[in-house]
């Protein structure tokens, strides 16, 4: 039992640092453009940059894709191995978790309203004459 629960916290690790590599995934090919622009070669992208707007913040869909991919191999991984029932759920709720986590380091938490935020007043500049 201890192992398990040692292999999903593991599972969630991994889930995070793909979405942290996955959204940042517009820099890594950045870095590899400049370093063959220096070269005077192109540089060879083969996973491209897939960037979706969410309100005010542009999101990068590679990390997620990354995740869900490894998410589906961990549980081809776990079927061939006849373990699929017990432990799938765990998986999932690592990769659920994990996402949530994602989004909220992402895009931050809503602030916590203050019982007097409404009634603050505006600073206003004096209008020179």
């Amino acid at each position: 039992m201890i192992k398990r629960i040692v292999l999903t916290l593991l599972q969630f690790l991994i889930f995070i640092a793909l979405l942290a590599i996955g959204g940042n995934w517009d820099v890594i090919n950045l870095s590899l453009q400049i370093r063959a622009m220096e070269h005077h070669t192109t540089a060879f992208n083969p996973i491209p940059v897939i960037k979706t707007p969410l309100g005010s913040h542009i999101l990068i869909a590679d990390g997620l894709i990354f995740a869900a991919v490894l998410l589906v191999l961990i549980l081809l991984i776990e079927l061939l191995a006849k373990k699929l029932k017990p432990w799938a759920g765990l998986t999932v709720l690592a990769f659920v978790l994990a996402i949530c986590l994602g989004f909220a380091m992402k895009l931050g938490l809503p602030p916590a309203p203050t019982p007097d935020s409404s009634g603050i007043p505006a600073i206003t500049l004096p209008i020179p004459a």
